[in-house]
């Protein structure tokens, strides 16, 4: 990796700093649902700081992934329950809370890597695609105009299914990838640089986009 990719690895999680900014303005404004994306951006920050620091002390950020990834799914899934319970099955968000993150610690405690295997965040990623599908079919039934390019609904749905369509595959075949060519694996995290970076631009646009209490129509 040459030292301008090094730099612009560095520099993309510097864009989580938009959502946050945002995120903080109308964070007060902001129903639960919606709070747990704030959480999520806020978690999204910390995970970011540590991971640097890690980077530049040369120490793998590989033991944050079995903490970071249930909750990341934990807080996705309770933003999207209100859409779950429309297509009645709402009711299965607390036991998805439960069972994923008991999935995820089994796979680290009987894992040959150091940390985690990349399975997690397939896993991840595909039951986070079904929300957004769910989400989807949910507009498509309604009967209702709901401007949907108004809605922070819809531009978080979508900037989760870029960002999970892609880095699925990248999560499932990071290791191989890895073991055939360190120069092949430093180019693919590069691209998931870039959706990284799109993502945190979803965020942003999303926060931007929450109504405010008063409006809020549950």
């Amino acid at each position: 990796m040459n030292a301008w990719e090094k730099y612009f690895l560095i520099c993309s999680g510097f864009t989580v700093l938009i959502p946050v900014s945002i995120t903080i303005m109308r964070f007060k404004m902001m129903v639960w649902p919606w709070r747990f994306l704030a959480i999520l951006i806020f978690i999204d920050f910390l995970a970011e700081v540590i991971g640097h620091i890690l980077y530049f002390l040369g120490i793998s950020n590989h033991f944050l992934w079995p903490v970071f990834i249930p909750l990341e799914f934990s807080l996705i899934l309770w933003i999207y329950k209100s859409e779950l319970g429309i297509l009645g099955i709402g009711r299965l968000v607390p036991l998805f809370t439960i069972l994923f993150p008991v999935y995820v610690l089994v796979d680290w405690v009987f894992s040959k890597t150091d940390g985690l295997s990349s399975f997690p965040h397939f896993i991840e990623g595909i039951l986070v695609l079904c929300l957004v599908m769910c989400y989807y079919v949910n507009c498509m039934r309604s009967d209702i105009d709901l401007h949907i390019d108004r809605q922070a609904m819809f531009w978080l749905s979508t900037g989760l299914c870029i960002y999970f369509s892609t880095n699925s595959i990248i999560f499932l075949f990071s290791n191989y990838i890895q073991s055939l060519s360190l120069h092949f694996f430093n180019k693919v995290w590069f691209i998931h640089a870039i959706f990284n970076i799109l993502l945190y631009l979803f965020y942003s646009l999303t926060a931007c986009l929450i109504p405010k209490k008063q409006n809020y129509i549950s």
